[in-house]
């Protein structure tokens, strides 16, 4: 039984083009297999659509499906789950349009469309996406209301702007619905783990490391704060503390036999002591407020100033004062922190701890930095002469700061303090670190980024791969935990300026500063490029940010209250003032019937004569009647306006003349030479 193709000609365009710009998020990050299924699902639909060949059986349909499903299986390992599961969709949303033959086939190919479009949002979120989505489904609706007319009765581009008008109307809706409805997880904050590549810095660091990260220019974070910046001295944004170490890397460690439990708290169940400690001390009047939006990075640990207090989101505060996660942060991360450095000196360090920080590898290590330690301890009465001392030495010695540092082999402390003195912030870190240690003062690295660079039409902070760093803190009484930044010594632009202005005059360092990207290029590219940042930051705050507490707050503000009560009465209200603006509009046009092409080409002639006879025209006058008032009033007029009126009635009355777009172009020449003589 011969099969009745009813999917009109004129929608073809718009279900192919739809297709293909629905699967190409997937295509441009999927395998290879899903780009040539494609190619060849549109080659031959094009090929049956033509009558150049016959639609594929079931068997061959059948055959492509199973080896779909077997695809997906070979690239991702299962068919379910994220990745796997979109990959499989668009592999079955080709395969659908392939077999597309009545309407509802063409009904299932675009609902099956908007689903696929959804999923592009799994993977990016930002506005650019949010825009294409946009696009997909616009195409997709342009297809619905297509398949919707007769072959003969509409023409491919009315579909997009039906399409387009279907948009705008539902774009009041979405507003109140997306204000008003209660917030809930939306599908895309799932956790998506596809063992994608790591960025950013690692659980631990050896000399080198944050050099090699430092020549990537990738966004790290951004930060917004509540009022004025905090200087560029004070913006230490702390990942990790690392206090073990092996001779040549530090790591992560807690003091021996303690609990993981203990060393954090995610503000649930009774809080360990050092944690009450804190508490006892209460706020301080001075602290820092603002807003982190965290770049994916696969890992747990968070970035913030000393010392934080997380006010929104799923995390813990480490005792050694740093932000764990609850999960690998896999998607772009926002968190709302008020930091407290006042509240440094409350932090106890007990004897587990200070046997940790004062822990140094096998005595085959750092022999001469041993010595000189030892030296300082001699010769200083308290620990703070100490750490003055050693940053006299950076300052006074001829340590040179360097992307590109020689390297160190056997002995890296000894080697770095007595033979290249040449370094990046992590080779300054470890041996302060480790002469404080040898000189009897508690220490630990801590790694992080340092810096930022300010967008000044938003005024938040842009922190990149290139702004990482890597600092000391040592124990001193009284005092707690003190931060002592050995690079400032030897290199105070880098804490001042940054890193790019830092080594400005370095040769070594120039093919690296050449392709770091940064706004300070100036000129239009660099105010493009805070325009593009402001856009998305706006977005990631304003909509993706958009959370229970946002929607409370902005609702309180709003009705006074937001009880369910007034929120379900507002949402109502809002709903029934869109309907009746709808509804009004629509039987205003059904009042009103819309004119030909011709029939607005008539009444602008008729208008201008009745402008410039100064009274109205008798009713329903002809267009010869026309010409010949206008032979009256102006003679000269007179051959030109009965060539207009012959015209008309010819397009308007002959079929075999035809009304295409050449001859409402020769009309409208016509009408303008006719204006000319009426003035």
């Amino acid at each position: 039984m011969m099969r009745v193709y009813q999917v009109p000609v004129h929608t073809r365009l718009w279900l192919a083009t739809a297709l293909i710009t629905c699967s190409l998020p997937q295509l441009l990050l999927g395998p290879v297999w899903q780009s040539l299924l494609l190619g060849v699902v549109v080659a031959i639909r094009w090929l049956v659509d033509h009558q150049r060949m016959r639609l594929p059986g079931r068997i061959i349909r059948g055959g492509l499906l199973v080896a779909a499903v077997g695809m997906t299986w070979f690239s991702f390992g299962r068919i379910y789950g994220p990745e796997a599961g979109v990959a499989l969709l668009v592999s079955l949303f080709s395969l659908k349009y392939l077999e597309m033959v009545r309407q509802r086939d063409a009904y299932v190919v675009i609902v099956l469309g908007y689903f696929v479009c959804a999923t592009a949002l799994l993977f990016e979120r930002g506005p650019g996406m949010f825009l294409f989505v946009l696009l997909s489904m616009l195409l997709l609706t342009a297809a619905l209301v297509g398949i919707n007319h007769s072959e003969t009765k509409a023409r491919a581009s009315s579909h997009i702007k039906t399409g387009s008008v279907l948009f705008l109307q539902a774009v009041p809706v979405t507003v109140v619905l997306f204000v008003l409805v209660p917030r809930v997880a939306p599908l895309w904050n799932m956790q998506l783990d596809s063992g994608k590549a790591r960025t950013g810095m690692t659980d631990s660091i050896s000399p080198g490391d944050i050099s090699e990260l430092s020549e990537s220019s990738e966004l790290a974070f951004r930060v917004a704060f509540e009022g004025a910046l905090p200087p560029a001295a004070e913006r230490y944004w702390r990942g990790l503390t690392l206090s073990h170490f092996d001779g040549r890397t530090w790591q992560q460690a807690i003091p021996r036999g303690g609990a993981v439990d203990s060393y954090l708290y995610n503000g649930r169940g009774a809080p360990p002591d050092w944690y009450q400690q804190l508490q006892a001390q209460g706020k301080p009047q001075s602290g820092y407020s603002y807003q982190l939006i965290m770049e994916p990075t696969q890992r747990r640990w968070l970035f913030a100033m000393a010392v934080p207090m997380l006010e929104e989101g799923e995390a813990s505060l480490a005792r050694d004062m740093r932000l764990v996660a609850r999960a690998p942060v896999t998607q772009r991360t926002r968190y709302s922190i008020t930091s407290f450095p006042d509240l440094r000196p409350a932090i106890v360090l007990d004897v587990l701890e200070r046997e940790l920080m004062l822990s140094l590898p096998g005595d085959s290590f750092g022999r001469r930095a041993r010595t000189l330690a030892d030296q300082w301890r001699r010769d200083s009465r308290t620990d703070n002469e100490i750490v003055s001392r050693a940053l006299r030495h950076f300052r006074e010695q001829p340590f040179h700061y360097t992307l590109k540092p020689p390297p160190l082999t056997t002995d890296p402390i000894d080697e770095f303090l007595f033979r290249t003195q040449r370094g990046f912030c992590e080779h300054y870190a470890s041996s302060f670190t480790f002469l404080m240690r040898a000189a009897g003062v508690p220490a630990r690295v801590v790694v992080g980024y340092q810096g930022g660079e300010q967008n000044t039409l938003g005024s938040h902070l842009l922190v990149r791969q290139y702004d990482a760093h890597a600092w000391t803190e040592v124990w001193l009484q009284g005092q707690g935990w003190v931060r002592v930044d050995p690079t400032g010594a030897v290199a105070p632009d880098r804490i001042a300026l940054g890193l790019r202005a830092s080594l400005r005059g370095d040769e070594e360092a120039q093919d690296t500063l050449e392709g770091l990207d940064s706004f300070a290029s100036g000129g239009l590219l660099g105010r493009l490029q805070q325009w593009t940042d402001y856009v998305d930051f706006r977005w990631q705050t304003w909509v993706l940010g958009y959370d229970n507490a946002s929607q409370l707050q902005l609702l309180r503000h709003w009705l006074g209250e937001a009880s369910p009560l007034r929120i379900a009465a507002s949402l109502v209200a809002a709903i029934s003032v869109l309907l009746t603006l709808y509804m009004l509009i629509l039987l205003r046009q059904a009042g009103t019937r819309r004119q030909t092409v011709l029939e607005r080409e008539f009444w602008r002639v008729h208008q201008r004569v009745e402008q410039q006879v100064g009274h109205p025209l008798a009713q329903g006058l002809s267009p010869q009647a026309l010409a010949r008032v206008i032979d009256l009033k102006w003679p000269k007029a007179g051959p030109l306006a009965h060539q207009w009126a012959v015209y008309y009635q010819q397009l308007l009355y002959n079929p075999g003349f035809g009304a295409g777009k050449a001859q409402i172009r020769h009309l409208r020449r016509l009408r303008n030479r006719l204006y000319k003589l009426l003035d």
